[in-house]
């Protein structure tokens, strides 16, 4: 990824964020068609995403005033006065990106685990939730206080004072527990969230197929497991990387700002998959998507009917003149039994996928 490129910020900035924005409003109107109200996974989602909007934004801001995507080095050569400064404020979007993200990936994550308690709420399967709800509501909280007290009475870790690295070692101390600690254990509770529905999944009376195809939706969960250990390798990256190969003080900031924006947008966008089904078919069936799904199968139906009338257009012929009626054999009736069955295999679907999709 080309972390020195503020153009590029800003557009997948702003893309990822609107697809985000479509998929929240896609569940509410799922939720709408099905007639539910709003669930506390729902409220949190809809908190996620003010907190997405707001990093996207900020991204956008930082990009195009010259702060995120700029390397530090050639600002030392050129006018070496501006760094500090300029250190100052990339260590401001640093720490809003930190803090922000902490709530954000922990509401997130929160309201997926409150997700499956919706539709997996079994004797066997509800105290395994409720437990990770708690935890995932320490975390959250306990990492966000954390680096709001992690200089103690000196004041925020993203003040003017603490530009200079020698502060923050008398009066933080070593922040790289904590940094660590954040990364490695958000990474961790991602793929458990991710993972916690598939023995669930497993245990319903469906078919194998699709159990799997059940599982494959909520495992969509998995990019966001990708991005959240992208920047945690980043984050010990930095930290460890031998002196000629370490990446530039600014790009590395950026790097890590686009990788915490990108895990928090990548979890909404899984966390809203499961539950956007209504929606998605009636696109398919009756939208734009429905509608060029069936001008291909006419397409391709005429061009198959052309091809069977010339082959076989003189036996035809011969067998109206005998009957004095056009052959029809029994393909009508044929395929009127074949699009039963292909409607009974989808209503029994559907029916089965809505016993998981569909909150009580």
């Amino acid at each position: 990824m080309a972390y020195d490129s503020p153009h590029g910020l800003i557009a997948a900035a702003v893309i990822v964020q609107t697809l985000v924005l479509i998929m929240i409003s896609f569940r509410f109107v799922s939720h709408r068609k099905r007639g539910l109200g709003l669930f506390t996974s729902d409220w949190l989602i809809i908190a996620a995403g003010i907190l997405s909007t707001g990093l996207a934004i900020e991204q956008v801001y930082a990009a195009a005033t010259g702060v995120l995507g700029v390397r530090v080095a050639p600002l030392m050569k050129s006018d070496p006065k501006a760094v500090p400064q300029f250190l100052y404020i990339l260590r401001q979007h640093n720490y809003s990106f930190i803090v922000t993200g902490i709530l954000a990936i922990g509401t997130i994550k929160t309201s997926v685990s409150f997700f499956y308690l919706q539709i997996f709420s079994t004797p066997n399967f509800r105290p395994y939730i409720i437990t990770w709800i708690v935890i995932m509501t320490i975390w959250t909280i306990s990492f966000f206080a954390g680096f709001l007290a992690i200089c103690g009475d000196h004041g925020l870790f993203s003040s003017r004072f603490f530009a200079d690295p020698k502060h923050v070692k008398k009066y933080c101390g070593n922040t790289q527990q904590i940094d660590f600690g954040v990364l490695i254990s958000g990474t961790i509770s991602d793929l458990i969230t991710v993972l916690i529905p598939i023995p669930m999944i497993m245990t319903l009376h469906l078919r194998f197929s699709e159990k799997i195809s059940i599982a494959g939706i909520f495992l969509v969960g998995l990019l966001s497991v990708g991005a959240s250990t992208a920047r945690t390798y980043i984050g010990i990256y930095t930290k460890f990387a031998p002196k000629d190969k370490i990446m530039d003080a600014g790009l590395g900031v950026t790097a890590t700002c686009v990788w915490t924006l990108i895990e928090i947008q990548i979890g909404i966008l899984a966390a809203c998959a499961p539950t956007i089904r209504p929606v998605l078919r009636d696109l398919v069936q009756n939208g734009i998507f429905g509608r060029i799904l069936s001008s291909a199968r006419s397409i391709v139906s005429n061009k198959s009917s052309r091809s069977n009338n010339s082959g076989s257009g003189s036996a035809r012929h011969k067998h109206s003149g005998e009957d004095g009626l056009p052959l029809h054999d029994m393909s009508g009736s044929a395929s009127a039994e074949h699009v039963d069955d292909i409607s009974a295999v989808k209503s029994r679907t559907i029916h089965a996928s809505e016993r998981v999709y569909v909150e009580p």
